[in-house]
């Protein structure tokens, strides 16, 4: 039990870092002479880089850094993989009788 909470927090820990790490890279279109074309989402009306959408800025990341993303999403699948994990093993044991801690 004590491994997979190591585990868990190992993979929370990684999912946070890159979570910010892909989101702060995805602020770099903010900087782009050429903003407005590689936004997906954000009308075509907004003139103000700093009122980009922040799902453009997730897929600006995704396309600039691409291992970034996918260690997010990894990590992140991961950390909800564990969750799912903990419920259903806290369930199993409400369903047995037994006492949760």
């Amino acid at each position: 039990m004590k491994k997979t909470v190591i585990l868990f927090l190992i993979v929370l820990f990684i999912s946070v870092y890159t979570c910010f790490l892909t989101y702060w890279s995805g602020s770099y279109v903010v900087l782009d002479p050429n903003w407005q074309e590689q936004t997906v989402l954000t009308p075509e009306s907004v003139q103000d880089p700093r009122d980009i959408y922040v799902i453009d800025k997730w897929i600006y990341a995704f396309k600039m850094y691409p291992v970034r993303s996918i260690t997010f999403l990894l990590s992140a699948s991961g950390v909800i993989g564990f969750c799912t994990y903990f419920v259903r093993k806290v369930i199993r044991k409400r369903k047995n009788g037994n006492t949760l801690f």
